[in-house]
C-alpha cells in the first residue's frame, strides 16, 4: 500500500543538494520506511564519498543540463507543447489551493509536485499520479538506471511511495 507522506522526505532529498544536503538525507531516512527507506539508503551509501561540490555537480549534471532526466513532469509528457502549459497552469492553481510553495521552481518539478500529491484528495490524487507521475518517472528514471546515476534511487523512492512498491 501507497504511503504518500513519504513522498516529503523524498521530495526534500530530490531538492539541489546546498549545505544541509547531508542532514536533509539524514532526516529524510528518518522518516520513511520499507522500499522507499531501501532506496533512500542506496543513494546515500553510493554518494557517501562524495563531496558537496561533487554532489552540486552531479545534481546539475544529472538533472539541469541532462533534459532526458529533468526533474519537470510536464515536460516528460508534453515537452513544449501547448498541453504543457495547461498543466503549469493547473498545477499553479490547485498549488494555491492546497498551500504549496514552489519558491523559484515550476509548478510541474517533482520537488514541488511530490508536496502537493500528499495534500490533494485521494481521487484527485490517484488519477495524477496514474495519468502524470507514474509516466513521466519512467521516461526521468530510464537514462538514470542506464548509466547507473545514483539519482536513480531517488527516482525508484519516489515511484516506491507513489505506488507501495508495486511499480
Amino acid at each position: 500500500m501507497a504511503d504518500v507522506r513519504f513522498l516529503l522526505p523524498v521530495a526534500d532529498a530530490l531538492q539541489y543538494p546546498t549545505g544541509d544536503h547531508r542532514a536533509r538525507l539524514a532526516s529524510a531516512l528518518e522518516e520513511v520506511e520499507g522500499e522507499t527507506l531501501q532506496h533512500l539508503i542506496a543513494f546515500s551509501d553510493e554518494t557517501a564519498a562524495v563531496g558537496a561540490d561533487g554532489m552540486e555537480e552531479l545534481y546539475t549534471r544529472t538533472f539541469d543540463l541532462n533534459p532526458v532526466a529533468t526533474l519537470e513532469v510536464g515536460w516528460h509528457l508534453w515537452g513544449e507543447q501547448y498541453e504543457r502549459g495547461r498543466f503549469l497552469a493547473d498545477l499553479r492553481a490547485a498549488q494555491e489551493a492546497f498551500g504549496v510553495e514552489a519558491g523559484s521552481e515550476l509548478p510541474d518539478h517533482l520537488t514541488v509536485l511530490l508536496p502537493m500529491v500528499v495534500k490533494m484528495p485521494a481521487p484527485n490524487r490517484a488519477e495524477l499520479v496514474r495519468e502524470k507521475l507514474l509516466p513521466a518517472l519512467e521516461k526521468i528514471a530510464k537514462p538514470l538506471e542506464e548509466s547507473g546515476n545514483p539519482y536513480r534511487h531517488l527516482i525508484r523512492a519516489a515511484r516506491a511511495a507513489l505506488t507501495g512498491g508495486d511499480a
